[in-house]
């Protein structure tokens, strides 16, 4: 019986990631599943207190601004699958999505049935954690297990 059938891997497209998604696969192997690898763009918009339409840019743009972000993340994440030494019967399904990142990576573990979650972790502390972690609010709202995966600074 393989403990874990279907391992969902958070990436943030930074170097990081390829440590993170080396871990998701050899996890992947040992268990004979396939990997889902997910990255979510997060597009802020930004709007002042004192909005004036003058100054900011047409919603035209700023929808164009998210596309040209999508298409760099998904030219990132086709670079970063290139590059894995993927085992001979391993599948792997990636996809490219905007959102809130830890929103959507909950989301989809639940839609695809994930039974563990893989992410980065950086370790910080002190002011850092003060303003949040994907990683945290995975850790504690998944509905599966969760490997945080120790990156470097």
């Amino acid at each position: 019986m393989n403990a874990y059938k279907q391992i969902l891997v958070a990436v943030d497209l930074t170097e990081d990631s390829y440590q993170v998604c080396c871990k998701a696969i050899e996890v992947a192997g040992e268990n004979r599943t396939d990997i889902f690898i997910i990255h979510v763009v997060e597009f802020v918009y930004q709007v002042s207190v004192a909005y004036d339409p003058m100054f900011y840019p047409a919603f035209e743009d700023l929808a164009k601004n998210e596309e040209e972000l999508i298409k760099l993340s998904e030219d990132k994440m086709h670079d970063l699958i290139a590059k894995l030494d993927k085992k001979e019967n391993l599948q792997v399904k990636s996809d490219v999505i905007s959102g809130i990142p830890k929103t959507e990576i909950l989301r989809l573990s639940e839609e695809e049935q994930s039974d563990l979650i893989v992410c980065g972790s950086h370790g910080r502390s002190g002011f850092e954690l003060l303003l949040g972690s994907t990683a945290n609010a995975i850790l504690h709202h998944a509905p599966c297990d969760v490997l945080a995966v120790r990156t470097k600074k």
